[in-house]
């Protein structure tokens, strides 16, 4: 059964004679008779009740005509979608939220030189765009440690502190320059989920315990209750340039950093994401 047969068919029924059809088609009667012939053939059942002059379809005929036009229509959506694909490549692109800066520069170095590829870019939290990636949603994307990769590549962008980050009239605050790992344990914590373990392990290390009083999944949403004066929140570096309602302070008493990567899934990879990591070296 093939795409140019149902759509003959689909013109008779809707022209009510082979005749008429063979008009709207631009083709003579007998090649629409032998298609619909060998249809019925292969399908092994009658389309049409015969004796009538005006086509009447049998019950198959009528179940043929409605799959038809379902068939036709994915046949041509799928037709636009392998077009539109070959004019124009997309780079599926995930991006934390303290990496939208960092990442910008290359994006546009990128988009220069490949000015035909487009970007859909995905934003959200380390763990979002692991999955994301790891499930093939996206094609590679910026990830903070620590983190647990399953299937793929990294390479690493950068390293930044951790800080403390608070509103400037906290009282422990005042007069301080920096704060001791024994100070924070003291004091109820805002952290994302991905750096809990890290800490705690920070602080077990050091023979402290510590207070984790609002845990979340998004750094910004530790920036944002840290904003509010709910706790003390331990950010990466590079957060203090979202807010302006935050001071920072470095953490005595322990080595705290955290690494931005790049990452996406080993394997063959789409030309364009190739052409991105090979730019990507060029630019840094």
């Amino acid at each position: 059964m093939e795409i140019r047969q149902l759509e003959y068919f689909r013109a008779i029924v809707d022209a009510g004679t082979i005749s008429g059809a063979a008009r709207v088609l631009h083709m003579t009667q007998p090649p629409l008779s032998y298609q619909m012939k060998m249809l019925e053939e292969e399908l092994q059942v009658s389309l049409f009740l015969r004796g009538t002059k005006k086509i009447t379809l049998t019950d198959a005929g009528k179940t043929l005509y409605e799959q038809a036009g379902n068939l036709l229509m994915l046949a041509d959506l799928t037709k636009q979608e392998v077009v539109k694909s070959g004019q124009a490549a997309t780079l599926h692109i995930g991006i934390t939220p303290s990496t939208v800066s960092m990442m910008s520069e290359y994006l546009l170095y990128f988009a220069k030189k490949y000015p035909q590829i487009h970007f859909d870019v995905h934003e959200g939290s380390t763990f979002t765009l692991k999955d994301q990636l790891e499930n093939g949603m996206i094609d590679l994307t910026t990830l903070r440690t620590p983190i647990v990769l399953n299937g793929c590549e990294t390479k690493s962008l950068s390293r930044e502190k951790l800080l403390v980050m608070a509103v400037p009239d906290h009282p422990l605050l005042q007069g301080h320059t920096s704060i001791s790992l024994r100070e924070l344990s003291e004091q109820p914590l805002i952290l994302s989920h991905r750096y809990r373990k890290y800490m705690l392990a920070a602080f077990e290390g050091a023979g402290l315990v510590c207070d984790i009083y609002f845990a979340c999944e998004d750094a910004r949403t530790a920036m944002t209750m840290a904003e509010k004066g709910l706790g003390i929140a331990i950010l990466p570096e590079s957060m203090l340039k979202l807010t302006n309602k935050l001071k920072a302070y470095d953490i005595t008493g322990a080595d705290l950093t955290t690494e931005i990567l790049l990452a996406w899934r080993k394997g063959r990879m789409p030309a364009e994401l190739q052409d991105f990591l090979t730019l990507f070296e060029e630019k840094i």
